[in-house]
Parts: C-alpha cells; structure tokens; sequence
C-alpha cells in the first residue's frame, strides 16, 4: 500500500526534505516530533471520505489495525465532541470481552491512553479514565464519553445513543452478526452536526457471515481497505517478521494472516492430495532430531468400537516433519496401552501426545499401569517414568489442525511412503462438520503440533527406550 510521510521522508532527498520543510509551520515540526498521526498513517489505515457507514479495514498480523483504530475514535471525539441537541456524545468501542478492551484499546502501547498522552493531555485535567466497574473514558473539556464494553450479548449496549463505534477483532466475537443487528447498529441513532455515526471495523479477515456480506455491499454502505505485515515493517522487529514468514509465507492462510485477503473457501478442506504426493518421500533424512508418538484415544473400543488413533512423526533439524508410520486399531483398555507403547519402543520416540479430554482420561491412567508392567518385562529401562504429554484443548478440531494444514502448504511435511487410510481420511474431512471426529488425522495432528513446539530448539531430551528393546 502507501506510504506515510514519515516513511517518504526517509526515502527523499536531502533537497526534498528541506523543500517540505519550508511549507511547514512550527506547530507542524513540534507535531512530526512527537509523531502525530498524520506524519505517520499510512494512506489504508485512514477511513476515506464519503458515505460511508461501516468502514472495513481487514489486515494482517501486525498492520497497524489497533493503531488505526484507537486514533480513529479519538479523532472523532476531538472533531465531533457534540450531538445536534447539545449534549455530549457518546461513542463505543467493542472488543472480544472487557480485558481485550483494556489491555489492547486502551491500555496498550497502540491503545487510545499512548495517543492521549502524546498529544499531552493530562489525565484529570483533560480527561478522565474509570476502569471499573464499566471502563469509560470522557473528555473532560466537552464530556465526551468513550464506553468499552465485550461482545459477550446483543444487549450491551442498550440504552447507549451512539455517535460513533469501534469494533475491533470481530471474528473473533461470538456472534458477530447478531451483535451488529441487535445490538451496535440500532445505538447508532445520535444527530452528529455536520456528520453521521459512522462504525471503523479493524480484524483480521476470515470467513465469517457478516464480513461476506459486507464485502459483497455495492450500495455505499460499507468501505473497504485492506493492509499487509508487511505495509508496517518499519515499525515491527525483524525477529516478527521472519516468525511470520515462517509460519504463513506460501500458505492459503498466509494470505489472510499476512496480506488481510478474505478467503471464501477457507471454508473448505484443509489438506489435498496434490499437496500431500508432492510431499512424499521415501527415506528419513540422517538428522533426525526427536520423535513423538500422537495418539487419539477411542471412547468405545473392540473389533466393532471406535478406531484409536495412533500416528508416529519425526522432526529433523530444518524443522521439516516426517510421518513414518499409521498405527491406528480398533483396540481399548490394556490392549490398546501395549499397542502404543510398542509403537513407542519401535521408533525409539522421545514423547507419547495423548488427547485426555472428552472423557478420553481412561487411556492415561492404563498408559502409565501398562508401562511399569513393561519395565518389568525388560522392554523399557527401569527407573524411568512414561513420557506422556497429555494434550488438552478447548478449540475446535478446524482450529487445532490449521497450524498443520499449513506446514504441509509450506512443504515441511513428509509421508514416507503411503498411509492410504489416514490420506483418504485427511482429504475427506470436512472440517465445518463437528459431528465427525478423524481419528488417525487427530492422532496427526497431536504429533505434528507437538514437533511444532520444538522448532528451532537443537536440544534433544533422554529417551527411555534408548536401550536395546526386546520382546516387540
């Protein structure tokens, strides 16, 4: 996108500078100085002009967008401080829940406190901030009022007359359209003189309903401006950024994560065959550097129960990904237990990642019974206790396997020959149906999110089954 004027500054030449230094008034040095927003915005992060109601700005991890978004509403209270009647006017702004609102509008090193104190304003002389027990901040000159509130229920905000909002990170909330109908859009009812209540949207794009069909508005009702990571690299550390590149460069995500595009069809299937024969290899490279065992447990089990996921994966020391062997039975209780720690033994893992939510508990207590029982039997070192990491997540599987889906778009991760079983089930899988739980991808992605934790670590932990193993 565009530049600022700072970053165009930095660009010009040294006849250039002093050129727009001599169309400059004292007040304007004093402001470039203390980097006031019209030195540093970027052109995307500013609402056009126009009619506009709802402003979209849909960008990537680190645009700017909380920046944008903080120095948007104060602006509009200094500029537009009164309704039509008088009375000062109220404006809102709306995050995930409260702290969100806190510790990222207000209190953060973008929020709306870091923008008043550089304009030097003095708190209880310009304005004043309450925290508890609703967090507000009103302008103590005109007594404008700024409300934060989370998108916890459509009532929030009843009651408010609002001249303006600020609604950041809403595919995040938990119902943002019925939020906007029923809530932020009938508050939306104050006479700004010389104005209209207008809403800035600062997210991340994803394909939630009311962002499809904002964008797909022509009526004028919505505007829209997109920013990269990358539009903002002058003021992100070089560290970020080749995280970033790392983890989205090259990735279908990455272009929502990175470049803010909104992607219809993320909606889709996760993993592709194309992707995965691409992939394939056919020998472990020599530098391999640990090993895991993922497993995702039956609630049923026997010849006609549930299948148990079990899937071994290793990571070299490039932080590519191999997938050796699908394992996975139609096994329960100690049956089941000696099955994985065979596995185990066989690929001489460093860790067993095992699912223990959803009633799965049961497997880890038989897990760490079985392993003492195969101490004994000489299979594993005496005096060693069972490596197990016990995975617990609240997310939803889509969002537990994107991090994968992403590394096999990155080309890291390898099948090591053919799991027709396990492939057939990872490019079938409908990750918009809560109702089908894969097994032997679960048990995949255990493993693959677990050998993710590790990247860039070259330490490499004591394996219990670095003995000779027997009996297997």
């Amino acid at each position: 996108m565009g530049r600022s004027i700072k970053e165009e500054l930095s660009y010009a030449a040294p006849e250039d500078i002093e050129a727009f230094l001599a169309t400059c008034t004292e007040q304007d040095i004093i402001e470039m100085g203390r980097e006031e927003w019209w030195y540093t915005q970027r052109p995307e992060q500013v609402p056009p002009e126009g009619n506009w109601t709802v402003h979209l700005y849909l960008g990537g991890r680190g645009t700017g967008k909380t920046k944008s978004g903080a120095e948007w509403i104060v602006e509009r209270c200094l500029k537009f401080p009164y309704t039509a009647s008088g009375h000062p006017a109220n404006r809102l702004v709306m995050a995930y829940n409260v702290s969100d609102a806190l510790t990222t509008c207000i209190e953060g090193e973008s929020g709306i406190l870091s923008i008043l104190r550089r304009m030097e304003m003095v708190e209880d002389k310009d304005y004043s901030y309450t925290k508890a027990p609703k967090p507000k901040i009103v302008f103590l000159e005109t007594g404008c009022v700024i409300h934060f509130t989370g998108a916890n229920k459509p009532d929030v905000v009843r009651g408010l007359n609002l001249a303006d909002a600020w609604l950041d990170e809403i595919v995040k909330w938990p119902d943002p359209e019925q939020i906007w109908k029923e809530g932020v859009h009938h508050a939306l009812r104050s006479d700004v003189p010389g104005d209209k209540p207008r809403v800035f949207v600062t997210t991340t794009p994803k394909p939630i309903e009311i962002l499809k069909k904002w964008t797909k508005r022509k009526d004028g009702f919505v505007s829209l401006s997109r920013g990269s990571t990358f539009d903002n690299m002058a003021n992100l550390n070089a560290e970020f950024i080749r995280e970033i590149r790392l983890e989205y460069e090259g990735t279908l995500i990455g272009r929502q994560e990175i470049y803010g595009e909104l992607l219809d069809d993320m909606e889709g299937p996760l993993f592709s065959l194309a992707t995965i024969n691409d992939n394939r290899v056919e020998e472990i490279p020599d530098d391999i550097g640990f090993r895991v065992v993922g497993v995702d447990p039956c609630l049923t089990g026997g010849e006609n129960g549930d299948l148990m996921g079990c899937v071994a994966a290793y990571r070299d020391r490039k932080d590519h990904y191999y997938v050796v062997e699908d394992a996975s039975v139609r096994l329960s209780g100690r049956d089941a237990a000696r099955h994985v720690w065979k596995v185990f033994a066989r690929h001489s893992a460093d860790v067993l990642a095992v699912e223990t939510n959803l009633g799965k508990q049961w497997l880890t207590e038989i897990l760490r019974s079985t392993y003492k029982e195969m101490q004994e039997e000489g299979i594993f070192p005496q005096y060693t206790t069972p490596p197990i990491k016990e995975i617990h997540s609240n997310h939803g599987k889509k969002l537990r396997a994107e991090p994968v889906a992403i590394r096999y778009q990155q080309k890291r991760v390898h099948h090591v020959g053919a799991f027709e079983h396990l492939e057939t089930q990872m490019v079938g899988w409908d990750p918009t149906d809560s109702k089908v739980s894969p097994d032997r991808l679960d048990a995949l992605v255990h493993a693959i999110r677990y050998l993710m934790e590790g990247e860039n670590r070259t330490v490499r932990f004591f394996s219990p089954t670095a003995v000779t193993v027997r009996g297997l």
